[in-house]
């Protein structure tokens, strides 16, 4: 394990100043173009919110006036704060995002620093930060970059610990272990306690276990649950509880009703998310094994540890890889740090990115043509991108011919091409298929302030948002008696289910309101006022 530079002996500057002018080539976009929160997750959690702060209920998340169990307050909390200093809306998801993918990339970098040397450091780092499922998840309305840098400087706290036994390096462990928890739930435990204690197993044993303190940290993350649960019923929310230990935590485990998939998901998804640093990967993971390099332990338990627990859970997204990729990533730093100084890059590592460039092009090619029905004159910005990302495949192809540093560096403007090409072109043609905006700004505006808006057959929470109020959630088998009760109404209503209302005929041209849109590639209707 390499020692931490000090201060006196001077911080790598150029590093820090080359990781954040590649962040920002990156990531700026994300900023600088706005867009709307997307259905379906980015909405709901922009709902929870918004009746958050319409309501001023810290403790307990609401979904249309539900309790929301699926995640704990603290990301709302944050992105609440954020939205009182730039104003509330877009844009502080879009920060919060950004922000904490800043500090992941950070504690990516002082980890391999620690682990592996300054070299690896900056290559484990830039790699991190250009890895394809970074880019997605370093973009997007959700909490996983965030549960990634808890976790990720939760690891550095850990190896700052086993090198001075200090009690503040301790507390930092499981300080940013509970954070981890309250991030996302008892699966942040997977990120951090448990690899932390598998680690220091192997490489300490039992004393190096005890040293952790684990049964006084694991009591102490117990008390805070127990004070926030404490609250929470004081409040009268004892079901929120119950569905977050019957749905939640047990029944995602085991029986999963979203998202459910295989045990051989991940791996199969790996070489995937991994690009372009897939054959850097691979080859790193093979350079710990073969040459026993220092470090090796700490990589290879915080990536395969979780990967197991997370495997072994039912419900199943490849963004819940994301905390995993620091230990990848500083696995493919090593490698690169090597890669850097040979003369030519092995096919095997050269290639896989190029050909996969390739094969987007065509798909994003397909695609625009698929979606024309959807956006019409819009679908030009999908083949701008398939041509973009043709050309990227181009320089890909000539990158191979390249010694092994300038085949990086390379690569890592061709992701920030990438990026631009998807979030500045695609986002344009995605936007209005997967934004309840328009739709949700009609309802509002025909509802007016005092009529209630009912909704049929629609995952709940995901068309609130861009109408600002909460929905009545209406059984198909009751719609016709609620809409006669309620004649002033405005109803919003797939196309699938018109029949069940009007019968084959379908909507009645005489409805006063009778608009459609598309989300998520099936239509709705807003009505008003239609004869019954």
């Amino acid at each position: 394990m390499s020692d931490q530079p000090s201060l006196s002996a001077g911080h790598p500057w150029h590093d820090y100043l080359v990781l954040l002018m590649l962040f920002i080539a990156v990531y700026g976009i994300n900023l600088f173009i706005s867009r709307d929160l997307w259905v379906q997750d980015e909405a709901r959690y922009g709902e929870v919110v918004r009746e958050m702060l319409a309501s001023r209920d810290w403790l307990v998340p609401h979904l249309n006036g539900y309790p929301y169990p699926d995640k704990p307050p603290l990301y709302f909390w944050v992105v609440a704060l954020m939205g009182s200093l730039v104003g509330h809306g877009e844009l502080a998801f879009r920060l919060v995002t950004a922000l904490t993918t800043l500090a992941a990339v950070a504690a990516v970098y002082w980890l391999g620093l620690r682990l592996a040397g300054r070299p690896a450091g900056f290559w484990a780092a830039a790699l991190f930060a250009t890895m394809i499922l970074t880019l997605i998840v370093g973009q997007i309305a959700r909490m996983d970059m965030m549960l990634t840098a808890a976790a990720t400087f939760a690891w550095y706290a850990l190896l700052c610990f086993r090198a001075s036994r200090t009690w503040g390096a301790l507390a930092a462990f499981w300080a940013l272990s509970a954070l981890a928890v309250a991030i996302k739930g008892p699966i942040g435990l997977l990120f951090t306690v448990l690899p932390g204690l598998l680690w220091l197993a192997i490489e300490d044993g039992w004393p190096g276990v005890r040293a952790l303190r684990p049964l006084t940290g694991l009591s102490a993350l117990a008390a805070l649950l127990a004070l926030w649960i404490g609250a929470v019923a004081i409040t009268g929310h004892e079901q929120y509880l119950w569905t977050i230990w019957h749905e939640q935590l047990v029944g995602r485990a085991i029986n999963s009703w979203s998202h459910r998939e295989p045990v051989y998901f991940y791996i199969v998804l790996a070489p995937l998310l991994f690009l372009p640093w897939t054959g850097l990967v691979v080859w790193g993971g093979w350079r710990l094994i073969k040459e026993r390099t220092d470090g090796r332990w700490a990589i290879a338990v915080f990536s395969l540890a979780p990967l197991l627990g997370i495997s072994l859970v039912s419900g199943k997204l490849f963004i819940y890889m994301q905390p995993l990729l620091p230990a990848v990533c500083l696995a493919a730093g090593i490698a690169a740090a090597s890669l850097s100084g040979q003369p030519r890059v092995s096919g095997w590592i050269a290639w896989p990115p190029t050909l996969f460039m390739a094969l987007l092009a065509l798909l994003a090619a397909g695609g625009a043509g698929f979606l024309y029905q959807y956006v019409g004159s819009l679908a030009w910005q999908g083949f701008a991108v398939a041509l973009g990302l043709l050309l990227v495949a181009g320089a890909g192809a000539f990158l191979a011919t390249l010694n092994g540093c300038r085949w990086l560096y390379g690569w890592l403007g061709a992701t920030g091409v990438v990026s631009w090409l998807v979030f500045a072109l695609a986002h344009a043609l995605v936007n209005p298929l997967f934004s309840a905006r328009a739709l949700g700004e009609s309802a509002a505006r025909h509802a007016g302030p005092n009529a209630p808006v009912g909704v049929a057959n629609t995952t709940r929470g995901i068309l609130n948002y861009y109408s600002g109020r909460l929905m009545t959630e209406v059984a198909m088998e009751d719609v016709v008696s609620w809409w006669r009760a309620h004649p002033d109404a405005v109803l919003i209503l797939k196309r699938a289910d018109v029949r069940h209302v009007f019968g084959d005929q379908g909507v009645p041209k005489t409805c006063a309101v009778q608009e459609r849109y598309v989300v998520e590639f099936q239509d709705y209707y807003v009505l008003a006022r239609c004869p019954l």
